[in-house]
């Protein structure tokens, strides 16, 4: 299982204003950034494969619903969120993969150009994101695959915490 420090360093991209708390707004945020970056219009097929698995996520993430209504979601309350039984096979690896499927070309891989311009949007380093991006492109073509990068998902979530 992924460490807390590693999902910490995930609520991070979420928590676009850096307050401490994920709203739904957070998520939403998120999501259009990249289909921005993309070039993914609202309501096309592409759009909907990333905004389901995302409304999936903030559906099943833990959190506290304010006097108002809406849901907040703290790092703990994220933390504990992926401990949940079935959180991680039924939201959180298909969300990853989706994320990948939404920049993916027709054979299923992502250009490095398409990495990055996704990391930039959420707000990644950019060394970081390249060291990532080359880890991942085991044939060093510029492209990842989409197996070895479900895979490289499913070992993230139920490696052993170091």
């Amino acid at each position: 299982m992924a460490t807390a420090e590693e999902y910490e360093a995930l609520f991070k991209a979420f928590d676009h204003d850096g307050d401490g708390v994920i709203e739904q707004a957070d998520v939403d945020l998120l999501v259009q950034r990249w289909c921005r970056a993309l070039h993914v219009p609202p309501g096309s097929p592409q759009w909907l494969a990333i905004t389901r698995p995302s409304n999936r996520l903030w559906q099943r993430l833990e959190g506290t619903v304010d006097e108002p209504g809406d849901k907040k979601v703290t790092r703990r309350e994220w933390v504990d969120s992926h401990e949940q039984p079935g959180f991680i096979e039924d939201v959180a690896i298909p969300w990853g993969v989706a994320v990948f499927d939404m920049g993916a070309d027709a054979d299923r891989r992502v250009s490095l150009q398409v990495w990055m311009t996704t990391h930039s949007a959420t707000g990644y380093p950019q060394m970081e994101s390249l060291e990532g991006f080359q880890r991942l492109d085991e044939d060093g073509d510029g492209y990842l695959d989409r197996d070895p990068f479900v895979k490289y998902i499913e070992d993230f979530y139920h490696r052993d915490g170091a």
